[in-house]
């Protein structure tokens, strides 16, 4: 038996069990996992399951997670490396490493907003794939109800440029009229954010046109 039962059963503590046992050269015996135990793993809590075996909570865990049981009777918060691993892995592998249950995996990576490590690309329509850069990436992934890593994603694939990027250099004509009507409207006209305008018109030391107005007025 193990040394902490052998020093129950003898009323000693179980580091003399065990020091008495390496003094005799006594290996301590393991256990073997029967196939009727392993059936009986990710059926129950794997501290009552322990308790059945006779066996550590610790060990019975280890077993079913190295067979890939889930057990649907834990819930556990995610830890950050096993969030780090949702999209990066497949579901079926994360449930397998975590012990977390499939379910409760696609639903954190869907919380997450992150896509399958193993989606595949091709189930995209032609009318998903023209909204692809006429609209910031997060307006894409809201119309389309997809996640904005999986729209960014196919949009480089397809090597669509973003047209809203903040990046995106400004052409003459646009620097132009920059300051000729309110930040607003140009952003309007542009197609494109009101903070982008707004960054333009600030960098050029240019006054919105809207102040100008209201200036004049006060004049």
């Amino acid at each position: 038996m193990s040394d902490s039962r052998l020093a129950k059963k003898l009323g000693r503590s179980v580091a003399a069990v065990k020091a008495r046992r390496q003094a005799l050269r006594i290996r301590l015996y393991i256990k073997p996992w029967r196939p009727e135990d392993d059936k009986i793993l990710g059926t129950r809590p794997d501290k009552q399951i322990a308790l059945l075996l006779g066996r550590k909570t610790h060990t019975v865990t280890h077993r079913r997670r190295k067979l890939g049981i889930a057990c649907r009777y834990e819930h556990r918060p995610w830890l950050p490396h096993e969030l780090d691993m949702l999209g990066a892995r497949t579901d079926e592998e994360v449930s397998r490493i975590t012990g977390h249950p499939l379910t409760a995996v696609r639903a954190k990576r869907q919380e997450l907003m992150r896509p399958k490590a193993d989606a595949v690309m091709w189930y995209w329509t032609p009318r998903e794939d023209s909204l692809l850069g006429t609209m910031p990436d997060a307006a894409v992934a809201k119309t389309l109800g997809r996640g904005i890593v999986a729209v960014r994603k196919r949009r480089l694939l397809l090597g669509i440029e973003n047209a809203f990027s903040l990046r995106r250099p400004w052409t003459e004509q646009e620097t132009a009229l920059v300051g000729t009507m309110p930040d607003r409207e140009l952003a309007k006209l542009l197609n494109c954010s009101l903070l982008r305008v707004v960054n333009k018109r600030k960098y050029l030391g240019i006054p919105s046109a809207r102040s100008e107005r209201l200036g004049k007025s006060r004049s």
